[in-house]
């Protein structure tokens, strides 16, 4: 469970880094 919370956590945070890193490239 906590292993699975972990890799949720870390997916949400490399998609929200990537539609940062998007958002900077296109501005």
């Amino acid at each position: 469970m906590a292993r699975v919370t972990v890799e949720d956590c870390i997916m949400k945070i490399n998609n929200r880094f990537e539609l940062v890193m998007v958002a900077a490239q296109r501005a």
